[in-house]
């Protein structure tokens, strides 16, 4: 049995006909989920809430510490992620893992949440796509003016549909994208860093850094070095990746935890890198006005080292990697809703669970499979992703909300999965990466530190102190500036996560409950062993797809195969 044989006989066992054509080969994998983490997307747009709460010790210090426990994570999704090698991971995870009884009500929240991370994280990027484009400006717009919130608005908008219809091509383009939308993150990230560190005028040694301390956001230390965690927290997310493109990844089980490990990995060094180049570079009389800057630090700090004209080109390089980012963003998220409506679980899933593409397709190097992606699914993810940027207009904090609760439902969603890996301990099945013995510890680790991450990514991020609000009489407050203020700042992140909370399970109490069922679960199946043809796998699936029209893609799947091994 060939490996492709080998692994939609898997996939089989899981339940599901391979639909997607499986030709992304290991590093086009590994490329997408490292693009996803993307410093240049986190750590430097939001350097100025660092240089706020914490200052240098508070990131370069928490940096390591959130890297080691995001390790655990994503040694536990590897694990998992190894056994059920599906589009859709997390949920489907979450089902098996749960039992029959507990399947679909688990399924269903982790799967609305995944949906509602991915979500936050595309738009805080288009977001930041718009920052870097008002940047460009000279004279600069002010921030907090209509002007630059149009703009931001506007620019966010067309970069989502670039992206989006980057995301509508087939396997083969995909293939070839993820390669290059690792080496432009990986070596545009290397020249911004680089350049600034060279060309600045202050070296700050690291000694230096690592004994400055700042807090400039009216809470209490304890406070801010809490908060001071979101700067890493908010990069290492996205990795289930690697699981989402498993029915179009060449051996997933093998190769997938290899994606998260290295993703991790190479992320850990070059945002550690990044950060002592750039913070290197700042003296600490320039916290409190880049503070106040918000968006518009990154600049700053550009025109004080490199100038303004190299500060423009690195913010047309930053865009670049912004498109990246989403790119690699929508293909995933667009993944998970082909898999998530394939089993039902959203409205229009009929509607959502089509696979299609702008053409015909001729047989050439981008048209491979252009008929197959979920191309219904990336359109209404980027008129969603386009819609959650509309607040941005009222709320000066959007960006670091978006993010938060992206992050949020992504954790939630990892979290569901890992903690029954630990409770199913003796019925988890291993796959060809397994942790063994330290299977369950790691998943306990991995939990308590996505429940910390998690509170401090509600936590509010600035103080607004009620006295600076009194009128002339000492006694009174401003009420109305007061309050205007206060919402402008407001972490709407907990919000937004408790509305969704609520909603799906009210969703799911009145209404999801009688109907849906879960995906097709494997609760007995081991790993290797896969099924013949003609088995009695094989035939429950084709009786489950019996009355469905479902396109046999395995010949077309094998001839691009073929090709793509020859011209690499």
């Amino acid at each position: 049995m060939s490996e492709l044989e080998r692994d939609e006989a898997r996939l089989g066992q899981l339940g599901y006909r391979q639909e997607l054509l499986r030709a992304l080969n290991a590093f086009a994998n590994f490329g997408i989920a490292f693009t996803i983490l993307s410093e240049p997307m986190s750590v430097l747009p939001l350097i100025y809430m660092g240089l706020g709460a914490g200052g240098p010790r508070g990131m370069l210090i928490t940096w390591p510490i959130v890297s080691f426990f995001s390790a655990f994570v994503a040694a536990s999704m590897a694990e998992i992620v190894s056994s059920y090698p599906t589009s859709g991971g997390l949920y489907y995870w979450a089902a098996s893992l749960a039992g029959p009884a507990w399947a679909p009500y688990a399924s269903y929240m982790t799967g609305y949440f995944n949906f509602l991370g991915l979500t936050g994280l595309c738009s805080g990027t288009a977001y930041a796509f718009g920052q870097f484009f008002v940047n460009c400006f000279n004279p600069p717009l002010e921030p907090t003016g209509w002007p630059a919130k149009l703009v931001t608005l506007f620019a966010g908008i067309t970069s989502l549909i670039i992206a989006g219809a980057l995301a509508s091509f087939g396997a083969r383009a995909v293939n070839f994208m993820g390669k290059a939308c690792f080496w432009l993150n990986a070596i545009g990230l290397a020249v911004i860093v680089l350049g600034v560190f060279i060309a600045s005028p202050t070296k700050i040694s690291p000694a230096q850094l690592y004994d400055t301390w700042s807090n400039l956001t009216g809470f209490p230390d304890a406070w801010a070095a809490t908060i001071s965690v979101l700067l890493a927290c908010l990069t290492y997310t996205g990795y289930d990746s690697a699981a989402h493109l498993a029915e179009e990844t060449l051996n997933p089980a093998v190769q997938g935890p290899k994606s998260i490990g290295y993703a991790i990995f190479g992320t850990f060094f070059s945002g550690f890198f990044a950060l002592f180049c750039i913070l290197s570079t700042i003296d600490a009389s320039r916290f409190p006005s880049l503070y106040e800057s918000g968006s518009g630090a990154l600049m700053d700090i550009f025109s004080s080292t490199v100038g303004y004209k190299a500060g423009v080109v690195f913010n047309g390089l930053l865009m670049c990697i912004a498109i990246t980012n989403m790119f690699g963003l929508l293909i995933t998220h667009a993944r998970m809703t082909f898999a998530f409506s394939r089993d039902g679980a959203l409205p229009g899933s009929a509607w959502l669970h089509q696979l299609g593409g702008w053409g015909r397709g001729g047989g050439g190097y981008l048209s491979d499979g252009f008929q197959k992606v979920p191309i219904r699914a990336t359109l209404l993810i980027v008129a969603l992703d386009c819609a959650v940027l509309i607040p941005s207009l009222y709320s000066s904090v959007l960006y670091t909300a978006i993010n938060s609760f992206g992050v949020i439902g992504i954790y939630l969603s990892y979290l569901v999965p890992i903690l029954l890996r630990a409770l199913a301990d003796d019925r988890f099945p291993k796959g060809p990466f397994s942790l063994g013995p330290w299977g369950k510890p790691v998943a306990i680790v991995a939990v308590l530190f996505l429940c910390f991450s998690s509170i401090a990514l509600v936590l509010p991020t600035v103080y607004i102190n009620p006295g600076d609000y009194m009128l002339p009489d000492n006694t009174t407050l401003d009420y109305d500036a007061y309050i205007a203020d206060y919402l402008s700042v407001f972490n709407w992140a907990p919000v937004v996560v408790i509305a969704v909370f609520i909603i799906s399970n009210a969703f799911w109490v009145l209404h999801a409950r009688h109907w849906f069922k879960g995906p097709p679960i494997d609760s007995e199946t081991k790993w290797g062993d896969i099924p013949s043809a003609g088995s009695d796998s094989e035939k429950t699936i084709a009786k489950q797809d019996e009355g469905d029209e479902k396109l046999d893609c395995s010949e077309m799947q094998r001839e691009i195969v073929a090709r793509t091994e020859i011209r690499e």
